[in-house]
Parts: structure tokens; sequence; C-alpha cells
């Protein structure tokens, strides 16, 4: 996955089972690369939640995850999740194009006698 100036990616969390006390204090990525919205529950189980991530402006940057502090979670009987969970890698290019144009000359002949 790359994105682009423009563009945005929506992030998905899907756990094992139905977890409590997930919020965006237990996901881990760098900050100054991009940022992450609120995350949303999908349907009403609580295994699965969705957040919209936006790159910063100005960021080439080819190793980007975003990870879950598992400690942050419990599930339905209030056990506690361990470890990290992480996406896979993906490329940020939000820098401005430039277009590398060829020099250009105007020559103007005059014929006057």
């Amino acid at each position: 996955e790359r994105l682009t100036v423009g563009e945005t990616a929506t992030v998905t969390f899907t756990f094992s089972e139905s977890v409590t006390g997930f919020d965006l204090n237990d996901v881990q990525y760098d900050t100054s690369k991009g940022t992450l919205g609120a995350l949303t529950a999908v349907g009403t189980d609580g295994r699965v939640w969705t957040a919209t991530y936006t790159p910063s402006s100005g960021i080439e940057s080819a190793t980007n995850t975003i990870r879950v502090n598992l400690g942050g979670v419990q599930d339905a009987q209030g056990n506690a999740g361990t470890g990290t969970g992480s996406s896979g890698n993906f490329s940020i290019d939000t820098r401005p194009t430039v277009v590398d144009r060829p020099p250009e000359v105007t020559v103007t002949i005059s014929d006057e006698r």
C-alpha cells in the first residue's frame, strides 16, 4: 500500500473475540507522519473497529506500520491481552510533485531594412 497526496486509508482492527477498553491510546504509530481519526465499531459484537489514516504532507517514508498494544484491551471475561499486533508495511509519499520541463526560449527575428 502506498499513500500519496490527498489519499487516506481505512485501517481495520480485527480481534479474535469481542474486546472492551480499546481506544486510540492503544494504537502506536509515528504521529509525525500522519494522523489516525476516531475509532468506529463495525457491527455490535466489539470485534472489528475502523479508523481513517491521513498522511502528513511533505513526507517520504518507505517503512510505516500501525501497531496495537494488546495490554490495553480486555475480553468479555476481563482478561487483558498481551503483546502487540501490527499492520503490514505501507509507504507514504506526499512530497510536492515537481514537473521537470526542458528550458524554453523564444527567438524573434526581425528583418527590417
